[in-house]
């Protein structure tokens, strides 16, 4: 009786998909790196997690998924089903007409000024754009995004395309305040981490938190408009 199931084979011990693989080895071997010039007992940690989850990456295979009977590698072209895995939301007053907040954030390589894990954002066209991030190690992350919705003054929404790295989308939008004085900016973010959960451990032993952060970076986008210093 065959027992493989898509082009996974459990038999193999293969059971991670090609986009996670690709993740985890990167995200693995990046910090591997660091934690070995970072040095001491938590940079002997890193490189240690490090290390497996690169060994997850070329190896393709996952004792956890083993364990839970998950088999990620069968799933034709491993692609996200339905929403993302993680999804944050959060929110913000700033004392200016959605008008104005809403040219700044559209105005995309303005995102880097407040967007802390943000390196650079290239328009390329009206409706794509290419967005680096630098991570410990001092590597350097790209990845192509689209916009899927743009309504002057009240949404714009995005996702990432041709990327095995990262799986993103976002949306903000501007509401007017009850009093009519300011802006409600709504945030939301959704994302599959790097290396699924194992991304989100690896996230946490660098000192990333994604929602910590974007409290953090929309404190300073509304300190920004308030004093002036961000023009559309």
């Amino acid at each position: 009786m065959d027992t493989t199931r898509g082009h996974g084979d459990f038999a193999s011990g293969v059971n991670v998909g090609d986009r996670e693989r690709a993740v985890s080895t990167f995200a693995g071997g990046a910090s591997l790196l660091y934690g070995l010039l970072r040095g001491g007992a938590s940079g002997w940690a890193l490189a240690g997690l490090g290390a497996i989850v690169a060994y997850r990456g070329l190896s393709g295979q996952c004792q956890l998924y083993q364990a839970l009977g998950i088999d990620h590698a069968s799933r034709a072209g491993d692609q996200v089903q339905g929403n993302l895995g993680t999804k944050i939301e959060r929110s913000v007053l700033v004392n200016a007409p959605s008008e104005q907040v809403y040219r700044v954030w559209r105005r995309l390589a303005n995102l880097p000024r407040f967007m802390s894990y943000l390196e650079r954002v290239d328009e390329l066209d009206a409706r794509r754009s290419r967005w680096t991030v630098r991570v410990p190690a001092g590597v350097a992350v790209t990845w192509d995004a689209e916009l899927i919705n743009d309504v002057p003054n009240e949404v714009i929404a995005w996702k990432t395309i041709d990327t095995k790295l990262i799986d993103h989308a976002g949306s903000v939008r501007f509401e007017r305040a009850p009093d009519g004085r300011g802006t409600i900016v709504r945030v939301s973010m959704q994302y599959a981490p790097p290396a699924g959960e194992v991304g989100h451990a690896l996230a946490r032993a660098l000192g990333q938190d994604p929602a910590s952060q974007i409290d953090k970076d929309l404190v300073q986008f509304k300190r920004a408009m308030e004093a002036g210093e961000l023009a559309a």
